[in-house]
């Protein structure tokens, strides 16, 4: 028995030895090594928000006042001057961009971007001159402010990077640029001449302009994403902004017996802005790179995964939309007595018939590009709510006997929509939407065109031998509006996240404008400023087209409700 047990062991021993050898024979594998963290590239969509300090370019204003008419001292005029005021633009900038890169090798960047700011840049000047003439000494004078109230540019850039420090981009940067610039300007000649109490001690003239002016940008900066965040970068950015020249003429002062002069006032509107802010970089476009259930990469490239839909309750969209007025031609009405002795101007003085309507007079409302955002939730894959929202700036012009830019005003025109989208084709989903829109209306301002209002024949002032009223506008505000909104467009996912999409929408949109108009007849001094309170009924009713980037996400957090 001993000698049994002796040979197993000695067996064992020879057998493990054994083993033990040939495993020492057999190649060794190692596990893969982890792969490489993907290469930093500046490729793909970007956005953000920025805020930053403008100021003017040290640029100069010039101006100056001349006589047409000597009023009752013809043929003889007062002299005239020339001024030359200082400017002083300056104010903080604030707004979002939008862009995109393009990296073709270790340290070449292409790309493209547009920004929307608000701005609160303005600048105050004046100047005074004195002249002596036959008539004796005038001070004349010129006060002139002016303001940009947001400007937006669409740009280009080209960036450098070294290889050792991808992260870090110095580009430079230009292209269009567009504003809404804001010139008023106060003329005055004060008389101290023999006989200047006759004409009330002098002579006052008011120019105005306000309008979306055209332009160039240019620039350049710096932008840095930080190692442990590529998804993140800062920037500090330089711009100088160039609008042009803004020109804002006096509004001429009328009767037979005030000198009448004319006046002008020519002001540029460039200034520099510097700009910190941060961007989020996306590709939605970037290629998934293979993998296998091992962890090694396969040999050859397989075919595209299938889409497939699933369910991502939130939703955003970024959009770039048009708003383009179906109607717009308002009827433009004579709300109520305007003139002691007269009544109501608009059917007593052969304005306007007995229903109130200014004969002749319409308006319209001028198309609009705007920037636009869509936030939904989706109840299931079929049916979701959503909100949008934008503002949108626009003209109210007058047409016909009262042709004039006479208002502009910006509009914040939120809408609540329950959509059903259509999810039987794969990655193309279209959808048809119903809601209510309550648009509002802000910062309205009306223009100091003059226009002239025909007398109608046998009326009052047309026996008087007036045939016409010169008019302007004082002031106009806007009510708020409610109406219905019917929406069809369609989105493509490029994957369970990105999509693009194209909508169109129809908005129920009739507010009324209410404004005063102040009329004079020259022929007629006597009769004095005749203030004519006016209603427009201003049927907007707009199409929206829009198209922009669709971005779903949250599937991981909720179910559906239904």
């Amino acid at each position: 028995m001993k000698n049994f047990v002796r040979g197993a062991l000695a067996a064992l021993v020879v057998g493990s030895v054994g083993a033990a050898a040939q495993a020492a024979d057999l190649p060794s594998y190692k596990a893969p090594p982890p792969p490489l963290p993907p290469a930093f590239t500046w490729t793909g969509l970007y956005g953000g928000v920025n805020i930053g300090y403008g100021f003017g370019a040290s640029s100069q204003e010039t101006g100056g006042l001349s006589y047409i008419s000597g009023g009752i001292f013809a043929p003889v005029a007062p002299l005239g001057s020339a001024w030359t005021t200082g400017q002083n633009l300056q104010g903080v900038v604030g707004g979002g961009q939008l862009g995109y890169n393009y990296q073709f090798n270790p340290w070449l960047v292409l790309g493209a971007e547009a920004d929307i700011q608000a701005a609160d840049i303005g600048s105050h000047g004046n100047a005074a001159i004195g002249i002596v003439d036959v008539f004796g000494p005038h001070l004349q004078s010129v006060n002139s402010t002016k303001k940009v109230d947001w400007f937006g540019t669409v740009r280009g850039r080209v960036g450098l990077t070294l290889p050792s420090m991808p992260n870090l981009m110095v580009y430079g940067t230009g292209g269009f640029a567009y504003g809404q610039v804001v010139h008023n300007a106060g003329f005055a000649d004060n008389y101290t001449f023999a006989g200047a109490a006759l004409l009330g001690g002098g002579a006052l003239g008011h120019g105005y302009y306000d309008n979306t002016r055209v332009g160039w940008a240019a620039g350049g900066g710096l932008e840095w994403s930080p190692s442990m965040f590529p998804a993140w970068s800062l920037k500090a950015e330089y711009l100088y902004v160039d609008l042009g020249n803004t020109r804002a003429n006096s509004v001429p002062l009328l009767g037979l017996a005030t000198p009448v002069f004319a006046a002008t006032q020519n002001s540029p509107t460039r200034f520099h802005t510097v700009r910190a802010g941060i961007n989020w970089h996306f590709d939605p476009f970037a290629a998934v790179a293979p993998s296998s259930a091992s962890g090694a990469l396969p040999s050859v490239k397989g075919p595209p995964p299938a889409f497939v839909d699933s369910y991502q309750p939130f939703q955003v969209r970024l959009k770039v939309a048009g708003v383009i007025p179906l109607d717009g031609h308002g009827k433009v009405y004579d709300s109520g007595a305007g003139h002691p002795l007269l009544g109501s101007i608009g059917a007593l003085s052969g304005l306007t018939g007995a229903n109130g309507l200014i004969a002749g007079a319409s308006t319209n409302t001028s198309s609009s590009i705007i920037p636009m955002l869509d936030v939904a939730y989706y109840l299931n894959k079929n049916w979701a709510i959503e909100a949008i929202c934008c503002v949108a700036p626009h003209h109210i012009q007058g047409t016909g006997t009262i042709a004039s830019d006479f208002a502009r005003a910006w509009l914040f025109p939120p809408s609540v929509m329950l959509q059903y989208h259509v999810t039987n084709f794969g990655a193309f989903q279209p959808y048809l939407g119903v809601g209510v829109n309550f648009t509002t209306f802000w910062n309205t301002r009306v223009n100091n065109d003059t226009w002239g209002i025909p007398m109608a024949p046998g009326s009052p002032l047309a026996g008087l031998g007036v045939p016409a009223v010169l008019s302007t506008f004082q002031y106009a505000t806007v009510s708020p509006s409610w109406g219905v909104v019917g929406q069809a467009g369609f989105d493509y996912m490029l994957n369970d996240h990105w999509g693009v999409n194209v909508d169109f929408k129809y908005v129920g949109l009739h507010p009324m404008v209410h404004s005063t108009v102040i009329s004079f007849a020259p022929q007629a001094p006597g009769v004095g400023a005749i203030f004519i309170p006016v209603k427009v009924s201003l049927p907007i009713n707009p199409i929206v087209i829009s198209a922009g980037l669709t971005y779903r996400f949250g599937g991981s957090l909720l179910s559906p409700l239904f």
